[in-house]
């Protein structure tokens, strides 16, 4: 790497932490995500909720160690490879692309859909139009992105504080209005099977806190800076989701959230009454448009870095002239692009979606599980990091494994084998680049020992 151009450092602790809470888009994760919790745990939907928030702070305590202790763009995936090699590396690199493809794909679908609903609200039904709009964001997106990181950044601030002054202002509003069939006073006993399968959706809820990390050879400061910026976004985003989701089940019925599983804020909005239902929907647009933005800084740098370590193929790790990863941009956008517009094949849109939110969240999980475990590896025998670096992520790994194994076992029967298939096929590929690195790895160093005499 010291031959090589470098990512120009352009964000400071504050961008990292609107970058960080921008990506996790509170008003989208709320639309897409609020009904399908409701739906798997009922009135105890805040407390999946709060579990998922306190096991992704564990996890981020263990990524702010392994940010200080490595530096690169690639994030989990060096850590990964770093801890248990190149084989492994290679398949956690396999697991992050999977989980972040399908996250831009269960991004742009949405955007599609509330595109058309506030515009066309004929073809808000029909697949292709839908994905055909979703590709159109991720495109505008992608060439946002283009023009460097810190334009992205200083959009995904003012796109964040409109967000969440509005999504705030709902949630105060439905506490203060409760309906006696609301969710929150439904009378059951926590089921424990319900919750866990709302913590599997919960992790994407969540995600996207993790993109700081990726935009490490970017950010001012030491190397602890960009941990921070992730652990600050998680935590505000996090409180502001717990908060609004008490708030919305005060008001929303069991039902009224089974019918709107893709748009409940816009239902929410709609029994508010007046304005809230158009505003509620424009925030989501604008939520997307944010955690579009900040998945596709993550997908670009972890493809940067993979390609700049042989991983991929080298030109996805070279630098424009202005120091921007350009092919990494343009591969990830026209993949990106193409999934969404395969996905017009399916009958809905909702059930393309489906299938990629149930998929994305599930690798999300594996992917943080993997990075957890390397930070317990490489921290084991360092005294000073034992807690941060080895027992908050350690027990959150083993926390979510019985998580993510549980949800498998009780998943729908297409996002299990869309899941069981992805991740079988990811071996062989992890399998036969890992010895191809490994090997190109002996090579350098046995040539630069023959250098020496």
């Amino acid at each position: 790497m010291s031959t090589q151009p470098h990512l120009r450092r352009v964000l400071g602790l504050r961008d990292l932490v609107v970058v960080a809470a921008a990506a996790m888009g509170p008003a989208f994760s709320l639309a897409t995500t609020m009904a399908a919790m409701i739906a798997s745990a009922g009135s105890w939907t805040w407390l999946a909720l709060a579990i998922v928030v306190v096991l992704m702070a564990m996890i981020a305590a263990g990524y702010q160690r392994l940010g200080e202790r490595i530096r690169d763009a690639g994030s989990s995936y060096a850590w990964i490879r770093a801890a248990f090699g190149p084989e492994v590396g290679a398949y956690g690199a396999w697991v992050l692309l999977v989980a972040n493809v399908f996250a831009v794909l269960a991004t742009a679908l949405p955007a599609g859909a509330y595109t058309l609903d506030l515009l066309a609200p004929g073809a808000a039904s029909n697949g292709l139009a839908v994905a055909a709009v979703g590709c159109a964001w991720t495109i505008g997106c992608a060439l946002l992105l283009w023009y460097g990181l810190r334009p992205t950044a200083m959009l995904a601030f003012a796109l964040l504080a409109a967000e969440i002054v509005v999504v705030a202002g709902a949630a105060i509003l439905s506490a203060a209005h409760p309906r006696p069939d609301a969710v929150a006073f439904t009378s059951s006993a926590p089921g424990w099977a319900g919750i866990l399968g709302a913590i599997v959706v919960g992790i994407w809820m969540v995600d996207g806190w993790e993109v700081s990390a990726s935009a490490a050879e970017e950010s001012k400061g030491d190397a602890s800076v960009p941990g921070a910026g992730g652990l600050g976004g998680l935590l505000v985003t996090g409180a502001l989701l717990i908060a609004a989701t008490l708030g919305f089940t005060r008001i929303g019925s069991p039902a009224g959230f089974e019918a709107h599983q893709a748009d409940a804020l816009a239902y929410v909005g709609g029994l508010l009454g007046g304005a809230w239902r158009p505003l509620l929907s424009v925030t989501v647009l604008v939520s997307i448009a944010a955690t579009l933005q900040t998945t596709l800084v993550y997908l670009t740098r972890s493809v940067y870095a993979m390609g700049r370590d042989g991983l991929l193929p080298p030109v996805l790790g070279r630098l424009d002239r202005r120091g921007e990863p350009a092919a990494a941009i343009l591969l990830v956008t026209g993949l990106s692009t193409a999934f969404c517009l395969a996905s017009g094949l399916w009958a809905t849109a909702g059930t393309a979606f489906a299938i990629a939110l149930q998929g994305t969240s599930w690798f999300l999980g594996v992917l943080f599980t993997m990075s957890a475990a390397a930070a317990v590896r490489l921290f084991a025998r360092e005294r000073d990091k034992r807690w941060t670096g080895v027992v908050l992520p350690g027990v959150a790994a083993l926390a979510l494994t019985f998580v993510l194994v549980a949800g498998f076992l009780h998943e729908e029967p297409s996002p299990r084998v869309f899941i069981a298939v992805s991740a079988i096929i990811g071996l062989p590929l992890a399998v036969w680049r890992g010895r191809t690195v490994r090997r190109a790895s002996k090579a350098g160093a046995g040539a630069s020992l023959g250098s020496r005499f």
